[in-house]
């Protein structure tokens, strides 16, 4: 099973390089490029665990 990163950048080509880092690392990344909805996206998601 891979491992899941949000990664919540605004530079939207920092985001990218680092998600193509990540997935070569064998991680799943999802990208949020707001700060609040970063926030939002990962609380709702240690709430469902």
């Amino acid at each position: 099973m891979m491992k899941r990163v949000l990664l919540v950048e605004d530079d939207e080509l920092i985001a990218e390089l680092e998600r193509d880092f990540l997935e070569a690392s064998n991680f799943q990344v999802e990208i949020e490029l707001d700060g609040e909805r970063g926030l939002k996206k990962a609380l709702r998601e240690i709430m469902m665990r």
